[in-house]
């Protein structure tokens, strides 16, 4: 199967609001310039998640556009220049044969990782090693989306 992107929303307050009460994995990417990873470009900055409802993709989003969440990059980077998001939910990554978002989570940076060089810029080094137990995610991740 293949992972495609296409609906893509402003890191934005009035847009993250689409997203409230919404659990599953985002990717935060800059709109008018990119990065130069290792082996590509990509103007992919972020990697994330969130596996409860309760504190969703919207309050993460939230936390990344103020700079409450600590992550400093992807909120200079919103000030700055253009930034966007889109998001898979929690029940349609299901489908992909792992139930775990933390497992799902490595998956999308192992795969970044393999392709780019490194880790999106504004994740830095973090990444979840998937536990002993996961089910092999068999996908191929369609990263042009993003270049």
């Amino acid at each position: 199967m293949r992972i495609l992107f296409t609906q893509t929303y402003n890191l934005s307050e009035q847009e993250i609001k689409f997203v409230r009460g919404v659990a599953g994995i985002y990717f935060i990417y800059l709109t008018e310039s990119e990065i130069a990873y290792p082996f590509a470009n990509s103007k992919l900055i972020y990697i994330g998640m969130s596996e409860s409802k309760q504190y969703g993709l919207f309050k993460r989003l939230g936390g990344h556009l103020s700079g409450q969440s600590g992550n400093m990059g992807i909120s200079n980077y919103a000030k700055t220049q253009g930034v966007k998001f889109t998001y898979y939910s929690a029940e349609v990554l299901r489908n992909y044969g792992n139930e775990n978002l933390f497992d799902i989570e490595s998956f999308f940076l192992s795969d970044f990782l393999k392709h780019y060089g490194c880790f999106p810029i504004c994740n830095g080094l973090s990444g979840h090693k998937p536990s002993e137990h996961s089910n092999p995610i068999t996908a191929d991740v369609d990263w042009s989306f993003f270049n």
